[in-house]
């Protein structure tokens, strides 16, 4: 359940960009794991992920399966409190993306989103695209398909890529096959998607919504 605690609170930085979000500040219930976990909401959007550059996105298995970062900057709520999150109840993804060579947001959605339990390397499920930005995370080459990949990180090598580990070589945490047609999760010059124009992003967020 969704606990309301803090006012709205707008991001000036993306005004000069032509988008305007507002923010707020909420808790909400992880299944099976006590208290209560800050994160931010965008129009009841539970944002997971939020890249704003200036970050070291290169840590370990440890630090990506329990979360990190703050909730009002570069943030990561952690891959053990989505999947208990995702297999409790169904939810859709929503990815959006600042793009530095024009300044225009772009965005992907997803009617089905589910990660796999540790057991089964946090394995990334999504279903129904919709959006600009391009099918970011089901292209139709396989090698470059996110979708059905286990999480990769630093330490734990779980890619496709048969001669080397993507998450040491892109330095950072990813569902990466060989490697990635996007990663919101590598460190600069490698925040970047393959399906926009000039790839490079500025910034980067991922939310779930709950679907009733």
């Amino acid at each position: 359940m969704l606990q309301y605690s803090i006012a709205d609170v707008l991001y000036s930085q993306y005004v000069a960009t032509g988008f305007q979000a507002t923010y707020s500040s909420i808790t909400i219930s992880i299944p099976a794991q006590p208290g209560q976990v800050p994160v931010m909401s965008v129009f009841d959007w539970i944002v997971f992920h939020q890249n704003l550059g200036g970050f070291n996105w290169r840590l370990s298995w440890a630090k990506y399966r329990d979360g990190f970062g703050s909730i009002s900057s570069n943030f990561w709520l952690g891959l053990e409190r989505l999947h208990r999150l995702t297999n409790s109840q169904s939810y859709r993804l929503r990815v959006e993306m600042l793009v530095e060579s024009n300044g225009l947001w772009y965005s992907a959605e997803y009617w089905k989103f589910k990660i796999a339990s540790n057991s089964n390397k946090y394995r990334l499920n999504v279903a129904g695209y919709s959006g600009d930005a391009g099918n970011v995370l089901h292209d139709s080459t396989f090698d470059y398909r996110h979708n059905g990949m286990k999480f990769s990180t630093v330490d734990r090598d779980n890619d496709l890529y048969t001669t080397g580990n993507c998450a040491n070589a892109m330095n950072g945490g990813w569902w990466h096959n060989w490697c990635y047609k996007i990663c919101l999760m590598c460190n600069d010059p490698r925040h970047r998607s393959y399906t926009l124009p000039g790839l490079q992003l500025v910034h980067s967020r991922m939310m779930i919504k709950s679907i009733i």
